[in-house]
Order: C-alpha cells, then sequence, then structure tokens
C-alpha cells in the first residue's frame, strides 16, 4: 500500500543521504509514462547557461553529482518551453512531500547508474517500473553552450557528450534524500 518513489542511485561519500531515481521516465508536464519513447528536448541549441560548469570529458561530467543545483540553474535561465526537460523533472510530483523537488540528474548520477546496471535494473523490475534505457537520458550537466550530457550505455560507456540539446531523450528525475 507504499508508494515507491524510487531507487537509490546515489550514497554520498560520508553514508549520510543521497539521490533517488524515478522507476519511469516521465513526460513534459511530469507524468509518469510506460514508455522510453516518451521524449523530450533538453533546451535550444546555443543556450549556453553561464552558471553551469561545462564539462568537456567524460572523465570530469562522471564528477558532477550535483543535480539539484545544476535544475535549479536550468530552470531560473528559463521556462519551460526554453527548458523542458529540467521543467518536466521539477513538474513531477509523485507525492505533495515532493512536489517541486525533483531535478534532472547531474553525469556522475548517470555514471553510478552505469556502473551498478544490473542492481538498478533488478529493483526497477520489483518495483514495477520500466527499465533504465541503454540510450538515452538527459542530465543536468551541460557540455557546451549546444551539448548536454546523457546516459549511452550501447558502446561500454555511461557517457555521451556529444548530444545536441535540441535532440529528444527521455527524462528520469531524480530526488536527493
Amino acid at each position: 500500500s507504499k508508494t515507491v518513489l524510487g531507487i537509490v542511485v546515489h550514497v554520498n561519500d560520508n553514508g549520510v543521504g543521497g539521490q533517488i531515481m524515478t522507476p519511469w521516465p516521465i513526460d513534459t508536464n511530469g507524468n509518469k509514462t510506460s514508455s522510453n519513447s516518451t521524449t523530450m528536448t533538453w533546451g535550444g541549441y546555443g543556450t549556453d547557461i553561464s552558471s553551469l560548469p561545462n564539462y568537456t570529458s567524460s572523465s570530469s561530467a562522471s564528477t558532477d553529482y550535483d543535480s539539484c543545483g545544476n535544475t535549479d540553474k536550468i530552470v531560473a535561465a528559463g521556462n519551460a518551453s526554453t527548458y523542458p526537460a529540467a521543467w518536466a523533472a521539477r513538474k513531477y510530483a509523485p507525492t505533495a512531500d515532493t512536489a517541486g523537488k525533483w531535478c534532472l540528474p547531474a553525469a556522475g548520477i548517470m555514471t553510478n547508474i552505469y556502473n551498478n546496471q544490473d542492481a538498478i535494473q533488478t529493483a526497477i523490475s520489483k518495483v514495477g517500473g520500466v527499465s533504465y534505457p541503454s540510450c538515452c537520458n538527459w542530465s543536468s550537466s551541460e557540455h557546451s553552450y549546444n551539448i548536454a550530457w546523457t546516459s549511452h550505455f550501447d558502446f561500454s560507456y555511461s557517457l555521451d557528450g556529444g548530444n545536441h540539446k535540441t535532440n529528444v531523450y527521455s527524462v528520469r528525475p531524480v530526488l536527493e534524500f
């Protein structure tokens, strides 16, 4: 009779707190969906957000765990039509207590998901979620003015920094605890 909020995908280094990920993708209105083919853009081409660091290598991007800090900066930079992925994450509200608290996962979180794929897929299955796709989910980590990082597990690596912000990919929000 309990509502499953998400799957633990990150525990902070000190063992206190972390982040959970929703076990299903969401649509642009923040509603959970049953299909990984529900997609949206990150934002417009050439929309560098100056307050977001630009991670130009996967090794540097994989150190970014600031999902909600990044999402705060993205939503402050524009509206839901300018930055659909971040705004969709913020609209997701499986409970009244978590409304407005969900975020786009940072690239480091996606690296954790890649490194723990089997356990995460098993947990998603146990709660009746939609399996995490091998490609592609948006992160809140920016690469450059026209590129944002995505998860990309097809080629034995966790991140892809070659995806234009106008491409359409899935969104799976995270919640800090």
